[in-house]
């Protein structure tokens, strides 16, 4: 059966209480952002790909509902000129919660929080030692974020590709030498997955994919 964002949405939005119109309001503004023009890779089609793998762990998940608001507002905002736009998509939820009645002392809100500000921090002690693995939410958030990195090889080629028109205001040159450093730092640690499942399903494949793309950037 085909994804369903506004079905998830919804399906969120009644385990957690909210039943007020404002829901709707923004799920048809979260909607717009993913589909603007200029969304070359964290757009809509992005957002469905994360939420395929977030219906393979949520099981795993100790706040489901946290994990599935934060990744509708992880880009609801999106500049990828800022290196803080995560701030911004912050408070972004706290208007919503407002709107929708979220007290911001609840385990909820404050989880949101938590794993919208993980984005800032990329790398933790669990990526950077063999044998470790994370089980947090945070970790779940985090590896979903790049769990495109271990998709087929086609996939990831458009992937790639899409990444490179979302900084077409960089010169090539300039954009080379930034993506060769983001992805050798992936190279360098041990562990570019956290969680146990997506390390076990995705990592051989998305060092194969990195290395390919380092080759050609090279």
């Amino acid at each position: 059966m085909a994804l369903n964002l506004e079905e998830l949405w919804k399906s969120t939005l009644s385990d957690i209480g909210v039943t007020s119109g404002k829901g709707d309001e923004w799920f048809s503004k979260i909607i717009r952002a993913y589909a603007d023009d200029q969304r070359h890779y964290q757009n809509v089609q992005n957002l469905e790909h994360k939420f395929k793998n977030f219906e393979m762990i949520k099981s795993s998940l100790k706040n489901k509902n946290a994990m599935a608001l934060a990744l509708f507002f992880h880009y609801y905002e999106y500049d990828p000129k800022l290196v803080d736009y995560f701030k911004k998509n912050i408070e972004h939820f706290t208007k919503f919660s407002d709107e929708c009645k979220i007290p911001t002392e609840s385990d909820l809100f404050k989880d949101v929080v938590k794993m919208l500000e993980a984005v800032d921090t990329h790398s933790t002690d669990e990526h950077k030692t063999d044998g470790v693995y994370g089980s947090d939410d945070c970790h779940y958030f985090l590896d979903l974020d790049i769990a495109i990195l271990g998709s087929d090889p086609e996939h990831y080629a458009d992937y790639a590709t899409r990444v490179q028109r979302e900084y077409s205001f960089l010169p090539s040159t300039m954009y080379q030498a930034l993506r060769l450093k983001v992805l050798q730092n992936f190279l360098q640690i041990p562990n570019i997955y956290a969680t146990k499942e997506f390390r076990e399903k995705y990592e051989n494949q998305a060092r194969t994919n990195i290395k390919s793309e380092v080759n050609k950037l090279k």
